[in-house]
């Protein structure tokens, strides 16, 4: 492997626990993980994206639909009972091979993995992770009324350690697979993709260290100051500028990490304001008016510079302007020198302020509450109450807004996400580690408001993702045998009964507080107590003999298991 994407492999596998894993598995949680977390928008995890040694050519594969990774049929078929009709929906196929060269045999290999995944009839497979995302995917394709543009689209990337010089006999097979997917009729967009260690390493490095990136100004007036703001600017420029300066990433794609903080995804071409935004880009009488037909968009940055006529800024947010932004991105060939986009532009490191300006811009139409759970108060003190532990051995961090993180050197393994946080709390408190395994949608409509109810008791967060915490490294180690984190949900709640009892208190009540400490002093440290507290779980589990992922998905396993504590 080449010594510089075998350096970045192992800083990886460290961060994320994974050292026990061989390497050809861990190579390839590294470019799934570097893949995919510029396109799911609410993170995911490494096993759920990552095929397991019955694949038959695939090394990872997500179904993401509105920038959400779908893990089953029953969340898929929760998208589609709402009444959006213009739902983006892309799935995405990897294949990683150390190797620097690039073998023809492989990628066809890979090919035919994909090709058997969309027709055939039933689809045999003994990866249940290719099972479940072929069901999600059916649904897709009964529900494409209700997707946009009719079609979903697909991304095939086969990846190496080399160095990927066009070679003939590789551009015939790819476009050969192109038209063979072509012909299916399936699908609106399609991309077949080689990547080598160069558009590896740029990859990964861009997933933790933000972005810069610098645009000339037509003009610009400095606003006066602003309690809790320390620079903002009214600025107008080129609307070609900010595509090409701004939204686009190397590859030629949009910049999807950008918008985290924007809580409206994009509603495509058919909604009623971006129509007349396309319409107006249309009109040649008309578009030299579009700064001041448009509301602009609002961007945020921790750094920002202005030197003459040019703008800089670091780590910046787009938090209103995702459907202007995706309107002129899709039509930049329309774009000339003379149309115009207006920017409000703020810099502040201030989480309140931060908080208020998402709100504040996204508030003129309506909006789920549960869009907005980064800025809520009770998130807040859950992210308070996690540094309160600061200096503690195998403390936490939560990670209220995505990549928060990003650049302090916390290894990823301690990190929380939003997310991760809530399906700890299901599965533990909520004792619902089925909605949790695979069916994270439906948590958050079910039980949404029961997680994140104003009042609950910070603890249960902490404790909850701290078990999960000690569990992977558990497992890491081959302490607790790996197969077990397919249980990771259900052991969740079986530690709990196990060290506090099966009775949970109400979970806005002190007495929690008090079911939760003796589960933290339990897993606040490597100790063989916490190792036999998680083996007499796996025990429990492992004496139900053979259960397939069918089994998890349903609620009878956990009782069973309870009934055995």
């Amino acid at each position: 492997m080449n010594r510089i994407v075998a350096s970045h492999l192992k800083g990886f596998t460290t961060d994320n626990g994974i050292e026990l894993d061989s390497e050809s598995t861990q190579f390839e949680k590294f470019v799934n993980f570097i893949i995919l977390s510029s396109k799911i928008a609410s993170g995911f995890e490494l096993d759920e994206v990552t095929t397991d040694e019955n694949d038959d050519g695939t090394d990872g594969i997500a179904l993401i639909i509105n920038e959400d990774h779908i893990v089953s049929e029953g969340d898929a078929d929760l998208v589609f009972s709402h009444d959006r009709r213009n739902n983006d929906v892309e799935i995405v196929f990897i294949q990683a091979k150390r190797t620097e060269g690039y073998d023809l045999g492989e990628f066809l290999k890979f090919k035919e993995s994909i090709l058997r995944f969309l027709t055939q009839e039933p689809y045999h497979i003994n990866c249940e992770l290719q099972q479940d995302a072929r069901k999600a995917f059916d649904v897709v394709i009964r529900n494409v009324p209700k997707v946009r543009n009719g079609k979903p689209n697909i991304l095939a990337n086969y990846v190496t350690t080399g160095v990927y010089n066009n070679p003939e006999a590789f551009e015939t097979a790819k476009n050969d697979m192109i038209r063979q997917l072509r012909e299916l009729g399936l699908f609106q967009d399609i991309e077949v993709r080689f990547m080598g260690r160069e558009e590896l390493v740029r990859a990964w490095v861009a997933s933790y260290s933000g972005i810069n990136a610098s645009i000339p100004m037509h003009s610009s007036a400095s606003l006066p100051h602003i309690s809790g703001i320390e620079e903002s600017y009214l600025v107008v420029v080129k609307a070609k500028d900010y595509v090409d300066n701004l939204l686009s990433s190397d590859d030629g794609t949009i910049r999807g990490q950008l918008f985290e903080e924007n809580v409206r995804h994009y509603l495509g071409a058919e909604n009623p304001v971006n129509a007349q935004i396309i319409d107006t880009l249309n009109k040649s009488d008309a578009k030299t008016r579009f700064p001041v037909l448009n509301n602009g968009v609002t961007i945020v940055s921790p750094d920002v510079k202005v030197q003459g006529t040019t703008l800089h800024l670091t780590n910046f947010q787009i938090v209103n302007g995702c459907q202007t932004s995706h309107v002129l991105f899709e039509h930049k060939e329309k774009l000339t020198d003379e149309i115009m986009v207006a920017l409000k532009i703020v810099e502040t490191t201030d989480e309140d302020v931060f908080s208020e300006l998402v709100r504040a811009t996204n508030s003129q139409t309506k909006i789920d509450e549960n869009q907005f759970l980064s800025l809520s108060p009770i998130t807040k003190n859950i992210e308070a109450y996690f540094n309160t532990f600061e200096g503690q051995d195998g403390r936490l961090y939560f990670e209220r807004r995505d990549k928060q993180y990003v650049g302090k050197g916390i290894p990823a393994i301690r990190i929380v996400s939003l997310h991760n946080a809530a399906k700890c709390v299901c599965a533990m408190f909520l004792r619902r580690p089925d909605l949790a395994f695979k069916y994270p949608k439906r948590m958050y409509e079910d039980f949404g408001d029961k997680i994140f109810k104003h009042g609950n008791k910070e603890s249960i967060f902490y404790s909850s993702s701290l078990a999960l915490y000690r569990l992977h490294l558990l497992t890491s180690n081959n302490v607790i045998p790996q197969n077990m984190r397919r249980f990771k949900w259900h052991i969740l709640a079986l530690v709990a009964a196990i060290i506090a009892g099966k009775d949970i208190p109400p979970l806005d009540s002190k007495k929690v507080d008090s079911y939760c400490q003796p589960i933290i002093d339990s897993f606040s440290r490597h100790s063989e107590e916490a190792t036999n507290i998680f083996s007499n779980a796996a025990n429990l589990i492992n004496a139900l003999g053979e259960v397939s992922n069918d089994r998890l998905k349903r609620q009878a396993v956990l009782d069973e298991l309870l009934g055995k504590v």
